[in-house]
């Protein structure tokens, strides 16, 4: 009997040595063979699942917005706005090792999207889908009676966005600012709108 293969995680596998290379050598480390071996695999199988490098970059991307997107889904339930803005908010920022090397592999592969089309028509995608993300928390707030009359919800969306967007390079960068003070200040800007 042949043996079965899960091909989305056989994708993910190779997405994810895709991502060790970047960690270890930068997107220029990259190529179907580097990959093949750190997955374990034969290029020649590599290539039966991406055919380019290309794919395999743009896939790497989506997987990292695809695993974010999970665990923001699974604060759905979640009934209090603030609780809920947080416990979402958190799911983007790299609070842990997991989503430390995913916002590592993002900012490394945006960085590639200027020379690669594919990349950028993704990276924008996952632009608008962070300020969706803030403008959702921001009018389930609003619902609730928590902001303002006058507070306009797209400027406080692209306000949000910034502070996610740095609170991120920060916690990525440096080795000061730490989890629970970027949820305080979270904390503080969004019962600030009220």
């Amino acid at each position: 009997m042949p043996k079965l293969i899960d091909h989305d995680a056989r994708r993910a596998e190779i997405g994810e040595a895709l991502w060790r290379i970047v960690l270890r050598d930068g997107v220029g480390g990259v190529s179907i063979r580097e990959v093949a071996a750190e997955a374990g695999i034969s290029a020649g199988s590599l290539r039966h699942v991406f055919a380019t490098k290309d794919e395999l970059l743009l896939f790497s991307m989506r997987l990292v917005y695809q695993r974010a997107a999970l665990r923001v889904a699974a604060h759905v339930a979640i009934d209090d706005p603030i609780e809920r803005g947080l416990a979402v908010l958190a799911e983007v920022l790299p609070f842990d090792d997991d989503r430390r090397v995913e916002m590592h592999v993002n900012m490394a592969l945006v960085a590639e999207s200027g020379t690669r089309p594919a990349l950028r028509t993704e990276a924008l995608r996952a632009h608008d889908g962070l300020r969706q993300l803030c403008r959702n928390v921001i009018e389930r707030l609003r619902d609730y009676g928590l902001v303002a009359d006058g507070r306009v919800i797209e400027a406080e969306a692209m306000c949000l966005h910034a502070l996610i967007d740095g609170a991120a390079m920060h916690l990525v960068l440096g080795d000061n600012d730490r989890p629970d003070e970027v949820c305080r200040m979270l904390l503080s800007y969004l019962e600030g709108l009220a």
